[in-house]
């Protein structure tokens, strides 16, 4: 990430141009250029710095020059992009990768030109796709899967388990599940309580609580934790994650001992496979969990909007509602108080 950002050759003119001249200066220019990258999440600038590699090689194959670039050579680029059929999240990402580059490197931002901008819109009209969001699955859907594995003890159908049950209960995003971390877990006699340390919403890292409280049925959170936790007897204040890899050896099932946090494509596989046993003909993936989570509570009858926020760890209503889709019933309702 470091040496496709630019910041060190921008840090050191920086330096030199303010007449700094220190024993270790690379070590602080390195430290400096680590810290801005730091402001942004490592996802984001991974994509970001991506764009801009796109767009340098954009900028050789033509002979312009990048650093920083002309307004209307990130026109051209973008105008480039439109017609060769990129979604309008590609080009969404290429304006945002190159303003960001240019902000990090106190540069003049071309992105901010009339043309630029008006490309990105062209974009956003022209290339927008159709968004499939995933079905949503039941509370009865959980609670079939659950009894089909009621007796069983091995530690990966408990872990798979575990993972789905939290992550509907919780409304918690995959990042914020695969997180967890053993002492982030307070297990009482009426609820868990789950402490999210870092989260979408939350970048400053300020940790939000999530309580979950006990069932009745074969789904219950709490109690499906409690099994899994016992069967991989992780110590309460372990800083150890509870959702690793796992090995099968002969009879035997474990997770493994090094502390490595279960990877997004095996998780999403073990998810849906799970899923899939009781609904083989839903669209899913791990998103589907925090959406059917939150569109069974808002279907529910005294649920406020404000604590189904709080829950979900959104900061607005729009993003609320996102995740939400009303019943056949709520929908019809808005109709049938016309009285036709």
């Amino acid at each position: 990430m470091l040496s496709g950002s630019g910041l060190r050759q921008t840090l050191k003119r920086k330096f030199h141009d303010a007449g700094v001249n220190i024993n270790d200066e690379k070590r602080v220019i390195d430290r400096m250029a680590v810290h801005i990258l730091d402001s942004r999440a490592d996802s984001t600038v991974d994509k970001y710095t991506y764009q801009v590699k796109a767009f340098r090689d954009f900028c050789t194959q033509k002979g312009f020059l990048c650093n920083p670039a002309h307004s209307i050579h990130v026109a051209m680029y973008l105008s480039n992009l439109i017609d060769i059929g990129k979604s309008d999240s590609v080009i969404t990402a290429a304006f945002y990768g190159i303003k960001w580059y240019h902000n990090i490197n106190d540069f003049a931002d071309p992105t901010e030109n009339v043309i630029v901008k008006s490309m990105l819109e062209c974009a956003k009209r022209t290339n927008s796709r159709p968004r499939t969001k995933k079905d949503i699955i039941s509370s009865d859907h959980l609670k079939e899967l659950c009894n089909m594995f009621s007796d069983s003890s091995d530690v990966i159908v408990l872990r798979d388990l575990t993972m789905i049950l939290l992550s509907y209960a919780g409304f918690l995003r995959f990042d914020e599940v695969s997180n967890l971390r053993r002492n982030d877990i307070s297990i009482k006699s009426e609820y868990l309580s789950l402490s999210i340390k870092k989260s979408k919403t939350d970048i400053y890292r300020g940790g939000k609580e999530v309580l979950i409280s006990r069932g009745q049925t074969s789904a219950c959170p709490v109690t499906m934790l409690q099994r899994y936790l016992d069967c991989i007897n992780e110590k309460f204040n372990s800083d150890s994650y509870i959702f690793r890899p796992a090995c099968r050896s002969r009879q035997k099932c474990f997770l493994i001992h090094k502390n490595k946090k279960l990877s997004y494509t095996r998780a999403k596989e073990c998810i849906v496979s799970k899923l899939k046993l009781v609904a083989p003909d839903l669209h899913l993936g791990t998103h589907s969990l925090r959406a059917s989570g939150a569109t069974t509570a808002a279907n529910a009858e005294g649920i406020s909007d404000r604590c189904l926020k709080r829950h979900g760890r959104w900061k607005s209503d729009l993003a609320k509602d996102g995740y939400i889709d009303d019943s056949l019933e709520k929908k019809l309702f808005v109709t049938k108080q016309l009285k036709l």
